[in-house]
């Protein structure tokens, strides 16, 4: 019997991207029982949905609440197939996504499957210091939301996305759906190729995005296990080493302004690998960075840095 899938896809006003997102899902039309799109509304994304209808098993709707993770939680809680393939509209499944995916669940006791992202060959000349995209090459254990499949029984066993964390709930979604069931496991499907988006982000953007990682301490605390992909099993990325040190002697400046200068080997290190400008941006990030892993780890209890 043919696997029935669902493509859902938590729409967030980018009508442009949707459009090549759903191009994407047009050339995967075959292998996908229904395509399932939760958005806000707005006439742009609207009209883009009314020039797909007719390539596409169509389902969208406005829907009631706000963010990626709640209108995930309502696409996969409408669908009706038996695997529910998540992707983001900024992302363009390649040819053989959903089939790929489908053929990843043959053992019953595989549960929810991670593809392969990388960055769209279309957005190649976007560039920038805070350009954003996704590369996701084998299965790690992370979870990218941006080409993930869930089988809808184990949605249903953990209730789905935790609508409470900013970031990070993807990777607690997948830990949770192999942690509760025993035997439940996750696989990886090189073949389910997904295209990530390039966008370009300016600095202040950028450090305005921060506080949403904050959510990542408490993803930790759930999954202990996670700490084995931390840098010494603290810090969220290597370069918040040096950082942490940099942002300790700012904050104790005022006591002796000498105290400083231990802030310079982060900026230093910067600089040497990004240039003078990119450089002095990145350092000032990387202490935003920890200030809101300091904070997110206080409040939920958890070390994360």
């Amino acid at each position: 019997m043919t696997t029935r899938i669902a493509a859902v896809v938590p729409s967030a006003a980018r009508p442009e991207l949707l459009g090549r997102c759903l191009r994407g899902l047009a050339g995967n039309s075959s292998d996908l029982h229904e395509v399932v799109v939760v958005h806000s509304g707005d006439p742009a994304t609207v009209k883009v949905l009314a020039e797909w209808d007719a390539e596409l098993p169509l389902r969208a709707w406005v829907g009631r609440a706000i963010g990626a993770s709640a209108r995930r939680n309502e696409g996969w809680r409408a669908a009706e197939s038996e695997i529910v393939a998540f992707t983001d509209d900024d992302c363009e499944p390649a040819p053989g996504w959903a089939a790929a995916l489908a053929a990843a669940f043959a053992e019953e006791t595989v549960d929810v499957v991670q593809g392969r992202v990388e960055p769209h060959p279309e957005d190649e000349d976007i560039q920038g210091t805070f350009a954003r995209t996704v590369t996701v090459r084998s299965g790690e254990e992370i979870f990218v939301g941006a080409n993930l499949a869930v089988r809808r029984t184990a949605l249903g066993r953990v209730g789905g996305f935790d609508e409470r964390l900013t970031g990070g709930e993807d990777t607690d979604l997948g830990w949770r759906v192999t942690e509760t069931a025993a035997g439940a496991q996750a696989g990886f499907a090189a073949d389910a190729l997904v295209w990530h988006a390039v966008r370009p982000v300016q600095f202040r953007q950028h450090l305005r995005s921060l506080p949403r990682w904050s959510t990542l301490a408490e993803v930790v605390r759930r999954h202990p296990a996670l700490r084995r992909r931390l840098a010494f099993g603290v810090f969220w990325k290597p370069e918040h080493l040096t950082a942490t040190i940099a942002l300790a002697a700012i904050v104790a400046a005022p006591l002796n302004r000498r105290l400083l200068a231990l802030a310079a080997p982060h900026l230093i290190r910067r600089i040497h690998g990004h240039g003078l400008y990119a450089g002095c941006e990145l350092a000032v990030s990387d202490v935003a960075e920890v200030g809101v892993m300091i904070a997110g780890s206080l409040r939920h209890g958890s070390l994360v840095l």
